[in-house]
């Protein structure tokens, strides 16, 4: 009996976080981090709930942001649809040399009042030299997947390796 009481608990407030944060808007950031004294670049994804969302002030000069702020939307009267995505280029000098990361939306659909249209993500590229050695990446492959979600990714001076961390979507939600 206390078995199932537990299991009453943890559903009922399960259901009941889920259902709270599905009805606040989700705002996505990317913050772009050139630390030459650690010798890494740093690409964050990470999301914003409501009010602090609504509130949080991207800014080129702290590294931070938002795939919506990407787009040109054409919203007429019969439908509202992404008509242009822009991309952002970083240039980072490390010990090994300069590299260049492009962050850009992933958009999942461009009519913003289809299935996933109003989802978005971002994606990201590297290049050293002029020479492409992570090619675009998006953070989240699409919007109703359960396939792991990149937070993360490092790139090192010292190797030029580009370390990627994923976790569970439900984790990420």
């Amino acid at each position: 009996m206390t078995n199932l009481k537990l299991f009453t608990l943890i559903f009922t407030s399960t259901v009941y976080i889920t259902g709270a944060f599905a009805s606040e808007t989700i705002y996505p950031v990317v913050t772009y981090k050139c630390d030459v004294d650690a010798d890494i670049i740093t690409l964050t994804n990470s999301l914003l709930i409501g009010d602090a969302g609504a509130a949080f002030n991207y800014s080129d000069a702290e590294g931070t942001y938002s795939p919506w702020n990407l787009l040109e939307i054409d919203r007429s009267t019969t439908r509202t649809r992404i008509v242009k995505t822009k991309k952002i280029k970083k240039t980072c000098s490390l010990s090994s040399g300069d590299y260049t990361v492009t962050i850009e939306p992933e958009v999942f659909n461009r009519n913003l009042s289809g299935t996933c249209g109003a989802s978005i993500s971002s994606a990201f590229t590297v290049n050293h030299y002029n020479v492409i050695i992570k090619q675009r990446t998006p953070f989240e492959d699409d919007c109703r997947s359960n396939a792991p979600i990149i937070t993360r990714v490092t790139v090192f001076g010292k190797t030029s390796k580009v370390k990627i961390k994923r976790i569970a979507r439900s984790k990420f939600y």
